[in-house]
């Protein structure tokens, strides 16, 4: 059909949430070494049109929700600027055992941190 399969789609946003993470200066392989793991808790996805072979897809993430054990993330993906799913994912972070734990004090910083300049961009007022 030309269609990009649907099962295609966790890869996109496993991807999207690794290369955010990387821009914030952690690399996951990182995380694994030191035996912390965020696994898909779960995961939601709204297809609204289809990804086509060779369409460059453009996925939008935003954290919806943080806490020190798990993270929500929303996600847009578009194509050519055209919405073409939605989607929705909770991690767990997990040690190597696969038993909840608390994620590191370096991610819980560098996500405060960024909710502030989040806050403070929001406060500005041009008068």
């Amino acid at each position: 059909m030309g269609c990009v399969h649907h099962g295609n789609y966790a890869a996109f946003l496993e991807e999207a949430r690794t290369e955010a993470l990387r821009d914030q200066g952690i690399a996951y392989r990182e995380l694994e070494v030191e035996g912390v793991f965020f696994v898909v808790a779960s995961m939601s996805t709204r297809f609204r049109r289809p990804v086509h072979y060779d369409d460059l897809v453009t996925v939008r993430t935003h954290v919806e929700r943080f806490t020190r054990t798990r993270i929500d993330h929303a996600y847009e993906l578009l194509v050519d600027g055209q919405t073409k799913a939605t989607a929705t994912t909770t991690l767990a972070c997990v040690d190597k055992n696969g038993k909840p734990r608390v994620m590191p004090d370096r991610i819980w910083s560098i996500q405060q941190t960024s909710r502030q300049r989040r806050r403070d961009r929001t406060n500005d007022v041009d008068s």
